[in-house]
């Protein structure tokens, strides 16, 4: 790949990233104001909606938020702290070292308000024929190196 091709394939991706990061930026606004949600508390909700029995293991969840075992405990902590009902600590009943974090029907109710609000902003805020006009160029490139 020659030097102008590559510097491309940078500025595309680094326009992949803002955009992203902009988008990112949109959802945590609205989920904050309209449900009173950061995306990491949006995220920890749909992934536990989605597991069985709707529980996981703390250590499950750190994979899936993209947090750390302590900051995994300390957002479950402070959604906890918040008093809403949303989520229940358990200990594992095979495993008394473990702890199941549970979604309650408060927490699902506040899952499919708060879905509703996510869906209206990506639509608003995903530049989708940025977005495509950059992966094609992108492949272009990756293709003729």
């Amino acid at each position: 790949m020659d030097k102008m091709s590559n510097n491309d394939l940078i500025t595309n991706w680094l326009t992949l990233t803002h955009i992203q990061m902009n988008v990112t930026n949109e959802l945590e606004v609205n989920l904050q104001a309209n449900h009173g949600l950061s995306l990491k508390e949006f995220y920890l909700l749909l992934f536990l909606s989605e597991a069985p029995e709707k529980k996981l293991k703390l250590q499950k969840l750190e994979a899936m938020v993209g947090l750390s075992q302590s900051a995994v405990s300390r957002l479950v902590s402070r959604f906890e702290a918040k008093g809403c009902g949303a989520l229940e600590r358990k200990a594992c009943d095979d495993d008394r070292r473990s702890i199941y974090t549970s979604l309650t029907s408060i927490g699902e109710d506040k899952l499919i308000r708060a879905q509703e609000t996510f869906k209206d902003t990506l639509m608003t805020a995903f530049p989708e024929k940025v977005v495509e006009q950059l992966l094609e160029q992108m492949l272009r490139m990756k293709q003729q190196s």
